[in-house]
């Protein structure tokens, strides 16, 4: 991590304990800064604030992200979608209106009506 000087106030953590926050933060994405000062502190006895550690955790990219809502595609999943488009990709308006969708999940077809498809 490159430090910027300044003629500011001295920072609280030294290089090798923003290096021990960056390698804690990684090995365990779920943690929080709450955590990981405690973690610190007792690893090192720096006390800093949690608000210290979020801008750290900051300066190099590790920002907090809500949890995904859905279930990344595997490959296989990208796969057999992008046959179903293909196998689609074709069909006319009469053949698309027998397709039922789903209020529940939208935007994925829920059942097909087999009337004359």
């Amino acid at each position: 991590m490159s430090r910027c000087y300044s003629t500011g106030r001295a920072r609280v953590t030294t290089p090798n304990e923003d290096r021990y926050l960056t390698v804690t933060a990684k090995r365990n994405r779920r943690s929080t800064a709450s955590d990981l000062f405690r973690q610190l502190s007792s690893a090192t006895g720096t006390t800093v604030s949690r608000q210290t550690v979020y801008r750290r955790l900051g300066h190099i990219g590790l920002y907090a992200r809500r949890p995904v809502r859905c279930v990344p595609l595997t490959a296989s999943h990208c796969r057999l979608r992008l046959t179903w488009s293909r196998e689609h990709a074709l069909w006319t308006p009469q053949q698309w209106s027998c397709v039922m969708f789903s209020p529940t999940s939208p935007g994925l077809v829920c059942s097909l009506i087999l009337s004359g498809l």
